[in-house]
């Protein structure tokens, strides 16, 4: 018997006999309809989901990008991998500035850094950083004043230093939620002192120091509440400031506490002077680069207290100059009490967005010239 080429098949459905030919086709048109429903609906999809915008000529997928926006440290807006980085209690240093002192030690690695007049003319710093960043020397640390324990409490920073003004120390006796941290007062442990240097010059501490301060103060665990600025990319290309632009302004006479920075455009960074001298770190001995530049504009400081203590109003409102970008904004700023956040505004009310980075605020007296050229 001869075999039959067109086979027959048995539909269960109708019980009838169907050509295998005509199966076979039925079956391509559906495998062809359903790989176009696969790619268009693929197409969809992908168009849906993924944004692209460009910046410095690169391109970058957006969705990303705001996954990881949500996840930014609250102290300077810097980009982290988990929500327990973002809110990690900082601490805050007292830093000498004395000519003779310079280069200090951990500047460049604090994510908030103020910048005021002390007694003889003289500035003082106080540096604010993330507990996650190693600092393997902050020097060198010395003693406290009033303003600048205001400043620390917008963070309820653990505040690092040795002794202080009898106003500050009476300040910090008074107010029980200040997280003191006095080298002199019990918390030497977290300090040590350079014998080659001569006192009161040579005191030094480091982050692994201070987070075993945190640990021992029950802060190491907890979250910061503060009030976070508000932080941005940094600008494109097209946006930026002009390379080489400079700001400059004097905290009192002579040169020695003349302040510059130099835009540069290529790292979208302000290049600090001091002295007219590039102000380098001790641990990098390379200059220190700033994202944000605020002059902070304040009322005569007083004299309070005797030996040419100073009285500096931070609470209050004033005009104040930011420099972000290559560009400066004319702004203004305000803080409601000890423990509320210093916020700046623009020219129409809205609040400054800062690079994500660090920032420097210049505490400054409201007669003195600033200089943008």
């Amino acid at each position: 018997m001869k075999e039959n080429k067109n086979k027959k098949f048995f539909s269960v459905k109708s019980g009838k006999i169907i050509n295998s030919n005509y199966f076979l086709l039925g079956f391509f048109i559906l495998g062809v309809i359903f790989a176009w429903w696969v790619v268009i609906h693929s197409v969809k999809l992908s168009l849906a989901t993924t944004e692209l915008y460009f910046n410095h000529n690169s391109v970058v997928l957006l969705n990303d990008v705001k996954k990881e926006n949500k996840l930014e440290r609250k102290i300077d807006g810097q980009i982290v991998d988990s929500q327990e980085k973002t809110s990690y209690w900082p601490y805050a240093v007292m830093i000498e500035n004395l000519l003779s002192v310079r280069p200090q030690a951990g500047l460049s690695q604090a994510s908030v850094v103020y910048e005021a007049l002390v007694e003889g003319g003289a500035t003082r710093f106080m540096a604010v950083f993330d507990p996650s960043e190693i600092v393997k020397e902050i020097w060198p640390v010395r003693s406290v004043r009033p303003y600048y324990i205001e400043l620390s409490s917008e963070y309820e920073a653990l505040l690092a230093h040795c002794g202080g003004s009898p106003k500050a120390l009476e300040m910090i006796w008074r107010n029980t939620d200040i997280h003191d941290l006095n080298q002199i007062s019990g918390d030497g442990k977290y300090f040590w002192r350079d014998k080659t240097r001569g006192m009161p010059h040579n005191l030094l501490t480091s982050s692994e120091k201070m987070n075993f301060a945190l640990r021992d103060k029950n802060l190491l665990d907890k979250t910061a509440e503060f009030k976070s600025w508000q932080f941005k990319d940094d600008a494109g290309l097209s946006e930026m400031g002009d390379d080489g632009k400079n700001l400059t302004f004097n905290f009192s006479y002579g040169l020695t506490y003349k302040v510059s920075y130099q835009y540069n455009q290529e790292k979208n960074v302000y290049l600090r002077f001091n002295a007219d001298q590039p102000h380098k770190d001790r641990n990098t001995d390379k200059q220190i680069e700033v994202k944000n530049v605020i002059v902070q504009l304040v009322k005569e400081p007083v004299l309070s207290g005797g030996q040419g203590r100073l009285d500096i109003k931070v609470e209050g409102d004033g005009k104040a100059w930011i420099l972000r970008d290559g560009q400066i904004i004319a702004g203004t700023w305000e803080k409601a009490s000890r423990t509320d956040r210093t916020l700046f505004y623009d020219k129409d009310g809205q609040e400054i967005e800062f690079n994500r980075g660090n920032t420097w605020v210049h505490v400054v007296p409201e007669s003195q010239a600033v200089t943008y050229e």
